[in-house]
């Protein structure tokens, strides 16, 4: 006997899904903000010439480029608050994990961004005064944010995927509301297909407005 689909149950349970979605895009953005911030932080102490700030860049970037994100997120939540009594929230959880390991991608980005630019343009900048910060601001990055806008755009893909792992931790985004509504009406195949186009077209779509962004740049 052939599968009945039945993707009516959908009209019936579409708010739920409607609110793990905007919970996972709340959840990407917010991470993704942050893991740019580490990333930057993280690229600048990869390439200082201090040995020590190199060593913990470098360190940073193989520690978390290393470990795999479902084990992240389960040591956090659940180790962490065994050991040291320390309890996230589960967002927040979600949110740390998903930051501090996107922003060890991040800084491998940044740092292949930054050396890209030819070291005359440091050169250059030093001789008409400018400070080493001075430099970096004015004149290196937004020279080095043209060359990492599609790997970071990339990066932010894979955020909107990896955020499904935090359903591990009970938090309602999209794939927990999915989840949740298949136990209820058995019906696997409708919301999962549901869930994976809604997937799709969100990295569809935002691959569509950096396309945009590249070439306005141009």
């Amino acid at each position: 006997m052939g599968y009945e689909f039945h993707f009516e149950v959908f009209g019936t349970y579409w708010t739920w899904i409607a609110k793990g979605l905007g919970l996972t895009l709340y959840i990407s953005i917010v991470a993704m903000i942050f893991a740019l911030i580490i990333g930057l932080v993280v690229a600048l102490l990869r390439i200082s010439k201090s040995l020590p700030l190199t060593i913990l860049g470098h360190a940073y970037i193989e520690f978390f480029r290393g470990i795999p994100l479902f084990v992240f997120i389960i040591w956090l939540y659940y180790g962490l608050a065994m050991v040291t009594g320390v309890n996230f929230r589960p967002v927040v959880a979600g949110i740390i994990c998903l930051a501090m390991q996107h922003g060890g991608y991040l800084a491998e980005i940044y740092r292949a961004g930054i050396q890209a630019v030819a070291k005359g343009q440091w050169e250059a900048a030093y001789s008409l005064g400018y400070s080493p910060t001075q430099t970096f601001v004015k004149i290196i990055f937004p020279q080095a944010f043209k060359i990492i806008i599609p790997p970071t755009a990339n990066m932010f893909v894979g955020m909107l995927k990896d955020s499904a792992l935090v359903s591990i931790i009970g938090v309602n985004e999209l794939m927990r509301q999915s989840q949740i509504a298949t136990s209820l009406t058995f019906r696997p195949f409708e919301f999962y297909t549901v869930t994976a186009l809604i997937y799709v077209a969100l990295t569809l779509g935002f691959s569509q407005l950096v396309k945009v962004l590249e070439v306005r740049m141009k």
